[in-house]
């Protein structure tokens, strides 16, 4: 049975599918949500969601946001999503590289925080890319 599911980010719904099941990333490990599930709020962590939609097994790098479930809709909500059939993985080396110079450089403590937060995001696109077979163009 599907479900339906909102892909938000600040923009507004990126996505909205119809899914049989949604794998998500949690701190506590790999937590997947089928149809009729009890209605739940779960934290999300920087990785991969999958999704099994009409055309197969789909997936989505996030950078960490929250998943609410309530009468057959989920609604995923995140800074940013990124179907990764689409990622640009120049373009994510070359910004994995930018922050990898900023942590090298930084002096304070905040600076450090926020270079290690965006590396993790763009090492996120990379693996996933990796992972799922992404070609370049």
């Amino acid at each position: 049975m599907k479900f339906k599911t909102d892909l938000i980010t600040y923009e507004g719904v990126y996505r909205s599918i119809q899914t049989e099941k949604l794998n998500l990333p949690t701190s506590e490990g790999r937590r997947t949500i089928l149809a009729n599930h009890m209605p739940i709020m779960i934290p999300l962590q920087v990785g991969v969601i999958e999704t099994d939609e009409e055309e197969g097994l789909k997936h989505y790098a996030i950078n960490g946001g929250v998943m609410y479930f309530k009468d057959n809709v989920a609604e995923i909500v995140a800074d940013n999503i990124v179907d990764v059939e689409e990622i640009d993985i120049e373009k994510a080396r070359a910004d994995k590289e930018k922050e990898e110079e900023k942590l090298a450089k930084a002096k304070r403590e905040y600076e450090r925080i926020r270079a290690k937060d965006k590396l993790e995001i763009e090492e996120n696109l990379l693996r996933a890319a990796e992972k799922y077979n992404v070609k370049k163009e």
